[in-house]
C-alpha cells in the first residue's frame, strides 16, 4: 500500500491522464480552490476529496487515495445480449449497474454483450460473454473480422464484415451457414470482437 506522501503524485498523473497539462487548468475547470495544494503536496486531502477527484479524472478513489489496485477501472460493461434469430440482432436491454462486468479488457474503448443465439453457433454459444474494442464509424479496417455493428437502420448485430460490390455497402454474414447473409448494408459503426468469457 501507498503512503500518504505518494497521493499528490497519484493525483497529478490522474490529472494528466484526464488530459489536463496543469493545475491551473483544472481549477478553473471545476472551481478546486485547494486542488494546487492537494496536488503539491503541502496539503492533505481526504478521502471524501479523492471520490470527487477520481469522479471528474475518470480513474478509482481507492487508488487514488491509497495507492490499492489499478488507477482505472478493469471491468467491461456487459450492454445486452445478441438476441435469438436469423440477423443476430442485438438487444440493449441493461441498464447501467444492471451488470457484472468482464476482465481485463479496456472499460474506456469496450463493451460486452451477452450470447443469446444461433445465428453465432458454433462460435459464439449461449451464455457466452463476447468483448468488442473500439468503434470505427469507417469499417474498413475490419473486414473479414469478427465484428458488433450498427446499421443504418440502428440494427445492431454480430456478424463477419465481408465488402459489397457497392461503394459503402457492406456485407454481414452469420457463422453459421444455416443464415442467409444479409447483403447491400449501410453502417453507423463496427466494433472488432475482441474476445470471450463464459
Amino acid at each position: 500500500m501507498s503512503t500518504e506522501g505518494e497521493r499528490h503524485i497519484r493525483l497529478q498523473k490522474a490529472r494528466k491522464t484526464a488530459g489536463f497539462e496543469t493545475a491551473v487548468e483544472v481549477v478553473r475547470a471545476y472551481g478546486w480552490k485547494s486542488y494546487q495544494n492537494n496536488e503539491s503536496g503541502t496539503a492533505p486531502f481526504s478521502y471524501k476529496k479523492a471520490q470527487e477527484y477520481a469522479r471528474r479524472f475518470k480513474v478509482r478513489p481507492e487508488w487514488l487515495y491509497a495507492g490499492t489496485g489499478t488507477m482505472r477501472e478493469t471491468r467491461v460493461p456487459i450492454v445486452g445480449k445478441a438476441a435469438a434469430g436469423p440477423d443476430g440482432s442485438f438487444i440493449d436491454d441493461r441498464m447501467p449497474g444492471d451488470h457484472p462486468g468482464v476482465e481485463p479488457f479496456d472499460p474506456e474503448i469496450s463493451i460486452a454483450v451477452e450470447i443469446d443465439g444461433t445465428s453465432m453457433v458454433p462460435r459464439f454459444r449461449p451464455r457466452e460473454i463476447a468483448i468488442f474494442g473500439r468503434m470505427h464509424e469507417d469499417p474498413a479496417a475490419l473486414v473479414n473480422q469478427e465484428v458488433l455493428v450498427q446499421t443504418e437502420d440502428g440494427r445492431q448485430m454480430i456478424k463477419i464484415l465481408r465488402r459489397n460490390a457497392v461503394a459503402g455497402c457492406w456485407d454481414l454474414h452469420s457463422i453459421n451457414n444455416a443464415f442467409d447473409p444479409i447483403e447491400g448494408v449501410r453502417l453507423d459503426w463496427a466494433r472488432p470482437f475482441e474476445g470471450l468469457r463464459v
